[in-house]
């Protein structure tokens, strides 16, 4: 299934979902298949591409369904400082209990991470973030938090861009943000991900006889129920 066919399959739904109930009752016609199963009809209506457009807002890893559009680093510090500072601080250091931009260095992250220790406290945008694309599409989509969705094309390739500078990921020379620079981008912890690449299966629900031996008592849940472990073959 295609990405588009996919939204279409999705909004088709929420949209059916949310008619009247006096509006089903009216107009859906339920029929037996040959095989006996129930089927329902005229219930929703076409997704046209307008309607769509406000739910195909993903961008993925590489870049595709970047928007057209343009920020600067001025415009995205003076977005930032109105909107974004007062979670994640003025310089970007995190505020109120809201992540920070700069987190440590890649090696230090890393050894910590290796040494099992908290490193929570020291992640940011620079170690914990793969592609600058999808920080687009999560600022677009999320941000600022008191008001999702607000932001402009421009503007969100603009915060995005000093998002960057004070994780110091880009320098302060860069001139234009847009669809291309962002693809360019290559994320400091880029290469701690990987992208699965592994075919979707569609397993058969079990319900009831999933095992076909006795599963062992590993231990006991609080209250004294037992937890049984075992793999289904």
């Amino acid at each position: 299934m295609s990405k588009s066919t996919m939204y279409k399959c999705i909004a088709g739904l929420v949209a059916g979902a949310m008619l009247p109930a006096t509006s089903i009752a009216g107009t859906a016609h339920a029929s037996m298949s040959a095989e006996g199963s129930r089927s329902i009809s005229n219930v929703g209506s076409p997704v046209t591409d307008e309607q769509l457009s406000s739910w195909d807002i993903s961008v993925f890893f590489d870049g595709e369904n970047l928007p057209a559009g343009t920020g600067t680093l001025t415009d995205g510090e003076e977005i930032y400082q109105i909107q974004c500072a007062m979670c994640h601080g003025e310089f970007g250091e995190g505020a109120s209990g809201y992540p920070k931009m700069l987190g440590a260095p890649m090696d230090e992250f890393i050894q910590t991470a290796q040494d099992g220790e908290d490193n929570v406290s020291i992640r940011g945008v620079n170690n914990l973030w793969a592609h600058a694309p999808t920080l687009y599409d999560f600022i677009r989509r999320a941000m600022p938090f008191f008001a999702p969705q607000s932001l402009t094309p421009d503007q969100t390739y603009a915060v995005t861009g000093y998002v960057l500078l004070l994780a110091e990921v880009i320098d302060g020379d860069v001139e234009d943000i847009d669809a291309d620079y962002l693809r360019s981008i290559t994320m400091p912890s880029a290469d701690n991900f990987y992208t699965d690449t592994r075919p979707d299966i569609k397993n058969v629900r079990c319900m009831a006889d999933c095992y076909d031996y006795e599963p062992e008592v590993k231990a006991s849940a609080l209250g004294g129920a037992d937890v049984s472990v075992g793999a289904v073959e």
